[in-house]
């Protein structure tokens, strides 16, 4: 398979038929190709807004968990891509915070890197989510001596020999693995890129990371950040 299309599903049933249909020509395009849905334990209509499309979709894979988390549903989507042969991974999210027509910035570079990641300009996100990022970077330039402008950044490329060695280096149950396979790319010598894109105001659905949640999943982060840098 040439492509798989991965996103995480929690609660988005205000815009997740709009998503698919958005993201259903770009898979296409790209065919033979996957556009792979991980419904992390949603507890609104998204799941039976996705099973209703997947009867006539043979392109989409659904898939329902038990709520673990953002990164324990992109790491199940990973591994399911990868267990279907695609040549090449992509991921986003489902709140329809990227335009997909900024796939293409990514894919038409393929051939220069093995990792591209999308990194968000004029970042319409409230702003604490923005001072985390920055918080972000400090922590990850300090414990890897790695400068990354977006390294969370849930939209990326990568190709699927350098995403099947980076999880077996990223811990199992981390909740941002997302950021270790960028600290993967940048300090392992593969190739690499960073390419600007467009970011979007969320327009439904609400942002399920907020008050002290943030501040206790920020530290945990850190946490599991310290002790990856030891065993590496």
């Amino acid at each position: 398979m040439n492509l798989a299309v991965v996103a995480p599903v929690y609660n988005e049933a205000g815009c997740i038929r709009q998503f698919v249909e958005e993201w259903l020509p770009v898979v296409r395009d790209h065919a033979p190709a996957r556009l792979i849905l991980i419904d992390d334990g949603s507890r609104d209509e998204s799941p039976a807004i996705l099973d209703s499309l997947t009867a006539g979709i043979p392109e989409l894979v659904v898939v329902h968990q038990m709520n673990g988390g953002h990164g324990a549903a992109i790491r199940r989507g990973y591994e399911l891509a990868l267990k279907t042969g695609a040549g090449w991974i992509f991921q986003t999210d489902s709140d329809r915070q990227f335009a997909p027509a900024d796939f293409e910035r990514l894919w038409t570079r393929r051939s220069e890197a093995d990792f591209l990641v999308g990194t968000r300009t004029d970042r319409d996100d409230p702003p604490l989510r923005k001072w985390l990022s920055r918080g972000n970077r400090l922590a990850l330039a300090l414990l890897f001596g790695v400068r990354l402008r977006d390294p969370n950044s849930p939209f990326r490329l990568m190709a699927a020999g350098f995403l099947e060695a980076a999880l077996k280096r990223v811990p199992a149950g981390v909740f941002a693995p997302n950021v270790l396979i960028t600290v993967e790319a940048a300090s392992s010598g593969s190739a690499w890129l960073e390419i600007p894109v467009a970011h979007r105001r969320r327009e439904t659905g609400v942002v399920s990371i907020r008050g002290w949640k943030t501040a206790k999943l920020a530290a945990r982060c850190l946490r599991e950040w310290a002790a990856y840098r030891l065993r590496r």
